[in-house]
């Protein structure tokens, strides 16, 4: 219920502050159970894909932050997934038709650039056979970067990829993740340009 009352506000704030453009619509799968994996630069980027996106997101988030004192009754109240034991509660959240939102990085990017891949959305992707729909969020660096007290005022694009399918596997081996990670990653680079 929060999700859907704040998502309007990240909608016109982001279009107002950051000219928010969406590319790729038509790619998302009408099913609600998939994962949406995305680059990281700023902590706008989840705003901007909520904005973008028209599904609740169940954003995994870094135990560290999830905890923050201030903000940990949000997330909760959200629905947001802490990733001590991300995979294991995304897995059930999948069965119960979430989308589920992955950062495959980790945190935020202190250039811009993608960074490697962590396996974490591999294993959630082979072991549910969900839909993996890569995104990149271009501009939300320049608005935001890490080392940045407040935003400025940027152009940001969301471009929304063709989803991926990996057969559902119970036990991925090694090769097996690291071939789905190295797909993932790939395509969010393409889109990245």
């Amino acid at each position: 219920m929060l999700y859907h009352f704040l998502r309007p506000i990240s909608w016109f704030l982001c279009k107002v502050l950051f000219d928010l453009k969406t590319e790729g619509v038509e790619n998302l799968p009408s099913d609600n159970k998939i994962v949406i994996a995305v680059n990281h630069a700023s902590y706008i980027d989840p705003l901007a894909l909520g904005a973008a996106i028209p599904k609740k997101i169940r954003w995994v988030i870094r135990k560290d932050v999830y905890n923050v004192w201030w903000l940990k009754w949000l997330f909760f109240l959200t629905g947001m997934i802490p990733e001590n034991g991300a995979v294991g509660s995304s897995l059930s959240s999948l069965e119960s038709g979430s989308t589920i939102g992955v950062f495959p990085e980790g945190t935020r990017s202190w250039d811009g650039r993608l960074q490697a891949g962590k396996r974490g959305i591999a294993v959630l992707a082979l072991k549910t056979g969900a839909l993996v729909v890569p995104c990149a969020i271009r501009g939300s660096f320049e608005a935001y970067p890490r080392t940045a007290l407040l935003p400025k005022p940027h152009p940001v694009k969301v471009k929304i990829g063709r989803p991926l399918r990996f057969e559902k596997t119970e036990a991925p081996d090694e090769a097996m993740i690291n071939s789905a990670l190295d797909k993932i990653m790939s395509a969010i680079r393409s889109l990245m340009g």
